[in-house]
């Protein structure tokens, strides 16, 4: 898919239009190009966005999702809480990783623009703001993307998965499946998380 092709889907997937998940979107791009790989199909990649869950950016991680491929479902990315709309690319494969940043002066940009202002003074980030988040995604789009980002070398990094389990059993408390290594066995029953928790409190 093209720019324009991901922004779309990119849309659908965040819920409303987003000059954040475009940079996002560039960003993922940028990152899987210097390291010369693709999106990820299983877990040839991993992210970190470095961003906590008070940053008005937070469609940058949704752009960085999509085009990746390092989805919350896979469990292919993590919050760094920095404050930063910024990226950490790992190639898995061969153990290596980049960082990709927002420049200054990119930042400075958005937060200058009308869509920002809009959606400091308003605490909402859609409907009302979708007018003015168009002409900022546009210029988005137009900008070199070496005046928005700054690139870091590739150095050495891999990150440990455990192996997926297979298998599950129902909980004697609850009676809904859980996989076994999430079982907790108390006086014989087999309990998951929660009900184990609830049988804790219960004999305080």
């Amino acid at each position: 898919m093209v720019l324009e092709q991901f922004i779309h889907c990119g849309t659908l997937m965040h819920g409303h239009a987003c000059p954040p998940l475009v940079l996002g979107l560039r960003a993922g791009m940028v990152a899987m190009r210097q390291l010369a790989v693709g999106r990820a199909l299983d877990r040839e990649l991993f992210a970190f966005v470095e961003l906590g869950s008070d940053h008005y950016a937070q469609g940058f991680a949704d752009g960085v999702q999509f085009v990746t491929g390092c989805t919350f479902g896979k469990d292919l990315i993590v919050r760094i809480p920095h404050g930063k709309a910024s990226l950490r690319l790992v190639d898995q494969e061969k153990g290596r990783a980049i960082r990709v940043a927002l420049r200054p002066e990119a930042i400075e940009g958005v937060e200058q623009s009308n869509w920002f202002r809009t959606c400091s003074s308003t605490g909402r980030f859609a409907s009302e703001t979708d007018r003015a988040a168009n002409p900022l995604i546009a210029e988005i789009v137009a900008v070199p993307e070496e005046t928005l980002f700054a690139v870091g070398p590739v150095f050495p990094l891999r990150i440990e998965h455990p192996d997926p389990t297979f298998e599950s059993i129902r909980c004697d408390g609850c009676g809904e499946s859980v996989l076994t290594t999430y079982v907790r066995k108390v006086d014989g029953r087999h309990l998951c998380v929660a009900c184990e928790e609830r049988q804790r409190v219960k004999t305080r």
